[in-house]
């Protein structure tokens, strides 16, 4: 019995088409949210009869009461709970798997004290998922412990069919956004929050002459985030599109076929994806440096900016083979299938079975 915690398969299909391929490869998978965090782990043995195989994906609602913790004593006393509940879970033949799916929670407030707790499950779990081998020395580097040789690298499989074309949809969609033919625009795609740099990329492309380019903006803030300085770039700057608000899955590949280019300018990044998206659709990319630890698409599928160099990127990018681009992008996620992730996953899975 494999279980996923937390449960969030309303946001994207990952967990969904990950365990369907586990399910190939002979494994029940359950998905859950996050129990409370005294004796989660425990929790899922007394549920489950037989091994059980804790699966955990993003941390947010085991971490949350002790990283906002109101005192240090407070914090203290949740994270000896989790590490008792973690040592009985694993004196009593449970297994412990990790998908870092990033270094630190979007907008922690005491990256520190998260850090401790990642280096705590770290230090309890037979396997650590990355996505991709760059991946591994970035988190050694800022949780300050090996992991390597717990390291499973599998990358993040594409969503070919989740999101088929849809022509009729995109045409209706460019009129309803205002995007035209001959107009060229870039895509910036997802949730809305801080760390993604929407900020910046409004000002590089304010800077960006020329009537037929656009910018499309699609998605939804988080939950406390003002969007209306959004509504005052574009009524600066006419050529920005807003579709501020969720993105219904029959929207998201009528909105890929509008964009030229897919911009993901992310300030902090360990995997990506938006990224994967934009290799589902074939479309080139303007990413930042640190978007090198995805380890692709490389140079031949994007375009790289180093910080404040953002506005070059998008001039470079129009003067590029776009088409090579696409193409290169397009059979890249087509060999990244969810059966290959599985596998790895899998067979990480068997191993661990075996050195009990």
């Amino acid at each position: 019995m494999v279980v996923f915690i937390p449960d969030k398969r309303t946001f994207n299909p990952y967990q969904t088409r990950l365990a369907e391929a586990l399910s190939r490869q002979g494994f029940r998978v359950v998905i859950k949210d996050h129990p409370p965090l005294l004796g989660a782990f425990v929790r899922q043995q007394r549920l489950h009869a037989g091994e059980v195989i804790v699966h955990l994906h993003w941390l947010n609602g085991l971490t949350d009461k002790a990283v906002y913790a109101h005192s240090s004593i407070r914090f203290h006393i949740w994270y000896l709970l989790l590490a008792l509940d973690l040592r009985i879970f694993r004196l009593r033949g449970g297994r412990l798997f990790w998908s870092v799916h990033n270094l630190i929670s979007h907008e922690c407030p005491n990256p520190s004290r998260e850090r401790r707790i990642r280096r705590l499950i770290a230090w309890f779990a037979d396997g650590i998922h990355f996505h991709s081998h760059s991946a591994i020395a970035c988190a050694e580097t800022d949780y300050a412990t090996a992991l390597r040789s717990k390291a499973i690298v599998a990358a993040h499989a594409c969503y070919t069919e989740d999101y088929p074309p849809d022509p009729s949809r995109a045409e209706a969609l460019a009129v309803e956004v205002g995007i035209s033919e001959d107009d060229f625009t870039f895509l910036f795609f997802g949730t809305i929050r801080r760390y993604k740099g929407l900020d910046t990329l409004v000002e590089a492309f304010s800077r960006r002459p020329g009537s037929h380019h656009r910018l499309l903006i699609a998605g939804a803030p988080i939950p406390g985030m003002s969007t209306d300085w959004l509504l005052e770039a574009s009524s600066r700057d006419p050529r920005l599109r807003l579709r501020i608000g969720y993105v219904s899955n029959a929207d998201v590949s009528a909105l890929f076929a509008l964009a030229d280019v897919l911009v993901a300018p992310y300030s902090a990044t360990l995997t990506s994806g938006v990224v994967s998206l934009g290799l589902t659709f074939g479309r080139p990319m303007v990413l930042p440096e640190a978007a090198r630890v995805y380890d692709l698409p490389g140079d031949a599928g994007a375009e790289y900016f180093a910080p404040g160099l953002l506005p070059d990127a998008l001039a470079r990018i129009e003067r590029r083979d776009l088409a090579g681009m696409g193409e290169h992008n397009r059979c890249l996620g087509r060999s990244m299938t969810w059966e290959a992730m599985a596998k790895t996953i899998g067979a990480a899975y068997r191993k661990a079975g075996r050195a009990r």
